[in-house]
């Protein structure tokens, strides 16, 4: 048996039995993976929120700062995407050759956005962070640590 297959269908069968098959297709999207709102049909952002805020026992202030925060990262994401998509990347490579000075325009435009953007996340960021206690701050660190160690082996 191919192991792709293999797989495929151990993926297929523990997404079935946790409820997160989709119709037509076994595989589940990036945005529902990390939770982002707006995604899937389950609210994973509210779903990221309550598991998050009951892993790191947070009280009502800091879930409003995490979800203030998963807001500022859904807009960063969003802003990011939109580099890449829209009528304007075809209209770069409709000619003979490539538009490289609109193409820098439209980049230096969508980077300068991201920027703008920049200093409302930093600042939900560190209201999230500076609401945590010592403990809970940790259990943060330690979260994250594990987040990293499983992207670095995938």
């Amino acid at each position: 048996m191919n192991p792709f297959r293999r797989w495929y269908h151990h993926h297929q069968e523990f997404h079935h039995v946790h409820g997160r098959q989709r119709a037509g297709h076994g595989f589940c999207g990036r945005a529902e993976r990390f939770g982002f709102p707006g995604h899937g049909r389950h609210g994973h952002g509210e779903r990221l929120l309550e598991r998050v805020g009951a892993a790191l026992d947070l009280d009502a202030g800091q879930r409003e700062r995490l979800a203030e925060l998963l807001d500022q990262l859904q807009r960063q994401r969003r802003a990011l995407k939109s580099l890449a998509g829209g009528p304007e990347i075809p209209a770069l490579l409709a000619g003979d050759s490539f538009a490289r000075d609109e193409a820098q325009r439209l980049f230096d435009a969508r980077l300068d956005a991201l920027r703008a953007a920049g200093p409302a996340l930093v600042a939900a960021l560190g209201d999230f962070f500076d609401a945590l206690d010592f403990e809970q701050q940790q259990a943060l660190r330690f979260m994250l640590r594990r987040l990293r160690q499983r992207r670095e082996a995938a």
